[in-house]
């Protein structure tokens, strides 16, 4: 099966595809908190913090799912969309490995998938003709430009160019 463009995606599609995103990046979140466990506890803390709202995003939307359209079946994911949505870019994987990823590259690739969520989410509002289900892709856009200030203003804290 060859990848989809979101514009070709049913409200199935896009509520399934959102669950996977939410789900995918709760355990990347966590994985982000126990690197910066020792060293950036504070930091370690939000990216921990941001992974518990990840799980409720996707709690959400199951419910969601399954009040439309019955049990959930998943049959689209990240992989099955060209467009990334809230995919962690990392780049190089080997500074997972060598241990080099720090603590503001950690934060601008956080902030770069946030940003990719709050688009999604505000796409799926426009396209969303379900008023509940426009209301919560209209929530989970406001957590995510959440997500996204806090992530902003962390960085600045950390003082050099963003």
């Amino acid at each position: 099966m060859s990848a989809k463009n979101y514009n070709e995606l049913t409200p199935q599609e896009i509520l399934m595809l959102a669950i996977d995103v939410e789900e995918s990046n709760g355990t990347r979140l966590r994985t982000f908190a126990e690197l910066f466990a020792d060293y950036a506890p504070d930091s370690a803390a939000l990216f921990a913090e941001i992974a518990d709202e990840e799980d409720q995003h996707a709690r959400q939307l199951e419910t969601a799912f399954e009040r439309r359209f019955g049990e959930l079946q998943r049959t689209v994911t990240e992989q099955d969309v060209q467009e990334v949505v809230e995919a962690y870019d990392l780049d190089d994987g080997e500074h997972l490995v060598f241990d080099d990823l720090n603590l503001r590259r950690a934060l601008k690739i956080v902030l770069a998938a946030e940003r990719r969520a709050e688009d999604f989410y505000r796409r799926a509002v426009e396209g969303a003709t379900d008023p509940e289900l426009r209301e919560l892709y209209r929530q989970l856009a406001e957590f995510e430009d959440g997500h996204v200030q806090w992530i902003e203003a962390r960085l600045a804290s950390l003082g050099g160019s963003a």
